[in-house]
């Protein structure tokens, strides 16, 4: 997975929790993450601050739904007003958003379920042999792969 965010304190935060789950990548801006799209891809997840300096975090959105469409993106925000966020889900492609105070677990449930996600959009086996998800969790995105159009 790709951590975003120019924040470094936030960054380190997210890097270092989520680095005992899965295998992260970072970078500071979007400039830095697309070059780490195209050289060090592919990426399963992207997880992503809205609010990065230039170019910003929701041009940033569709420039890696056009580099990598297959890619699972959640979004982490600081304070976000509820436009923000209905604006963000109803313009891009996102799996999740959170605010960068959210539950540690919550964040990474929701990164294990847009593993499996991915998994099954592009059928690759997942990085790690254990099941992760509840019957209730996978048959959720079962429905959710099946209902998108080809």
């Amino acid at each position: 997975m790709l951590i975003v965010d120019s924040d470094p304190l936030a960054l380190a935060y997210h890097t270092h929790i989520l680095s005992r789950h899965f295998c992260v990548a970072t970078a500071q801006n979007a400039a830095e993450a697309l070059n780490r799209l195209r050289q060090n891809g592919p990426f399963s997840v992207v997880v992503s601050d809205l609010f990065l300096p230039s170019p910003d975090g929701r041009s940033f959105l569709s420039k890696v739904r056009r580099l990598c469409p297959d890619i699972v993106h959640i979004v982490l925000a600081d304070n976000p007003t509820p436009e923000t966020i209905m604006n963000v889900i109803n313009n891009n492609t996102i799996f999740g958003f959170f605010c960068k105070s959210a539950p540690p677990t919550k964040v990474i449930r929701k990164i294990r379920a847009a593993l499996e996600l991915h998994r099954q959009q592009t059928s690759l086996p997942l990085p790690y042999t254990r099941d992760v998800l509840s019957q209730e969790e996978r048959s959720f995105l079962n429905e959710l792969a099946c209902s998108r159009p080809c």
